[in-house]
């Protein structure tokens, strides 16, 4: 069974209702209102040596950082602010000592950075490393957007770049992995790439930069009808998006690439490699004017990509039959 079948089987078991639940599985967070009075914005992932990275080829201290800032981009494809977050850590017994104390400086300099502090947790003991981390983000005001929330007509736009991660990860398959793992530093790591592009596909991969400041801008002035996070790969995520509202992707223009991924990686790789933490979000037509002018300039470049209208009757929208990662069956 692929990734997408075994969640759709978890998603059909019935479980007893609570009325704390808002939202459950099925979406990049769950939403949680223990109070009735707030909105607990909630998810967890992990990192797995050997499927999402090689310790042969990256350094402790950016698997810290890295393990923090993709938990931080499920909070993002809500609108949801970092609150807290718990770790999960397993280590084989030879590594509880340098390695373990350069993965923390990494995890907690971005704990600091998101103010999301560390509450919490497990260690255990185990043949290959595992970190596990559990999110937790808020809303000032207002509701989270989910991502089966679009309507027919919307506008797909797409907030970040797809691809360089991807190139970054084809760089080190042809490189010598021992030279990489040993640098700790951004500086360093940049004056190895050599140049300005390898540098951004390496730090994409190394370090991706969640999208919180943009989602949270497009759900407080309420432009996003849906959003999610671009995870697995841009043709499988925005399939979930525009499947989970029942509805179809209607691309427009050719989706604009950096130019210089041709030299690393193709077109398809680019848009079914993964791990680009970009945003996608769908923008109601009475609305896209107003986010021409108003968009704040600091915030990442976004780009309109198609729209989204009703099937026909005979299309399945399943996003098991786009291509993508698949924890299931292709390895990185």
């Amino acid at each position: 069974m692929t990734e997408s079948e075994l969640i759709r089987w978890i998603r059909n078991q019935k479980q007893d209702e609570s009325p704390f639940v808002l939202k459950g599985v099925g979406d990049d967070c769950a939403v949680l209102d223990p109070t009735r009075q707030s909105r607990l914005v909630v998810s967890t992932d992990v990192l797995v040596e050997g499927v999402h990275f090689r310790r042969r080829w990256m350094h402790p201290y950016f698997l810290g950082r890295k393990a923090l800032l993709v938990n931080l981009s499920d909070l993002a494809a809500m609108g949801a602010i970092p609150a807290a977050c718990l770790l999960t850590l397993t280590l084989p017994p030879d590594l509880t000592g340098g390695f373990f104390r350069s993965f923390m400086d990494g995890f907690l300099e971005e704990v600091r950075r998101w103010k999301a502090p560390l509450v919490g947790g497990d260690l255990s003991g185990g043949s290959s490393v595992h970190v596990g981390v559990t999110i937790w983000g808020h809303l000032e005001t207002g509701e989270p957007v989910y991502r089966s929330t679009a309507a027919e007509g919307d506008a797909v736009v797409l907030v970040g770049d797809v691809g360089l991660s991807a190139a970054g990860l084809n760089l080190l398959k042809r490189e010598d992995p021992t030279e990489v793992a040993a640098i700790r530093t951004e500086k360093d790591l940049a004056a190895w790439a050599g140049d300005s592009f390898r540098w951004r596909c390496l730090k994409a991969h190394f370090l991706p930069t969640p999208q919180i400041q943009a989602g949270d801008w497009l759900r407080r002035n309420g432009f996003a009808s849906a959003m999610i996070d671009v995870s697995d790969g841009l043709r499988i995520d925005l399939q979930r998006l525009s499947g989970d509202s029942r509805l179809r992707f209607e691309p427009g223009s050719r989706i604009r690439l950096d130019p210089g991924l041709a030299a690393h990686i193709s077109e398809e790789a680019a848009l079914t490699g993964g791990e680009d933490y970009a945003l996608l979000a769908t923008i109601p037509g009475d609305r896209l004017e107003r986010l021409r002018t108003g968009y704040p300039a600091h915030l990442p470049e976004w780009r309109r990509i198609g729209s989204l209208r009703q099937p026909d009757a005979d299309e399945v929208l399943r996003a098991d039959q786009a291509d993508g990662f698949d924890h299931f069956g292709r390895r990185r």
